[in-house]
């Protein structure tokens, strides 16, 4: 457990040890700010494999995603095989903050999903951003309760858009941001989620 928020290159290094935990093998956490065709191929095969197909996002629309001033992905691999990701840029018309645009792991139900948030809440605090913006559902057609898997992250509902779905946002606070570290990067780290448990 943390007193203080760590670097970057640290909280890679403990979501390394935590995915090991978790998935008893190794895995290896690759950060793009400029993506290639392999990345787009990987980001939209694991997007379809994950998502109802009107949810699908085509590869030319990924394409213009990764032109976004400001845009990083995070990639999970193990057996060097991509198994979970997530990306997002600055947010458009808003430099203060970081848009989560989207994230899906091959392999649920493992905190793979919760370790990525983290690490992308710490990259923001790296470069300064105030808060991180994202859209979801709900609830998914599989039944998981999306808005409470936020909530429980920290993330607090701003409205519901016809379009966009529920809007969430996460004011970055280093005080908020520590507590959550501890409880996803280590197995004593927190309570279990309300959302499983109802």
């Amino acid at each position: 457990m943390i007193t203080s928020l760590p670097l970057l290159d640290d909280a890679l290094n403990a979501a390394k040890n935590r995915l090991h935990e978790k998935l008893e093998r190794e895995c290896t956490i690759s950060i793009y700010v400029n993506p290639n065709e392999q990345l787009l191929n990987q980001l939209e095969a694991i997007d379809h494999e994950k998502f109802r197909e009107e949810l699908w996002v085509t590869h030319q629309e990924l394409e213009e995603k990764t032109r976004q001033k400001g845009f990083i992905a995070f990639m999970i691999y193990t057996d060097e095989q991509p198994i979970a990701f997530l990306y997002g840029y600055q947010e458009p018309g808003d430099p203060s903050g970081f848009f989560l645009d989207e994230i899906a792991t091959r392999i649920e139900g493992k905190g793979i999903g919760k370790i990525l948030i983290v690490l992308s809440l710490i990259y923001c605090v790296e470069v300064s951003y105030d808060h991180v913006a994202l859209y979801t559902e709900q609830s998914d057609d599989k039944g998981r309760r999306l808005e409470e898997f936020y909530e429980h992250m920290g993330f607090y509902l701003v409205n519901r858009d016809p379009e966009f779905g529920s809007v969430m946002r996460y004011n970055i606070e280093e005080e908020k941001l520590t507590p959550l570290y501890n409880r996803v990067m280590f197995k004593e780290g927190g309570p279990f989620p309300p959302y499983l448990t109802k």
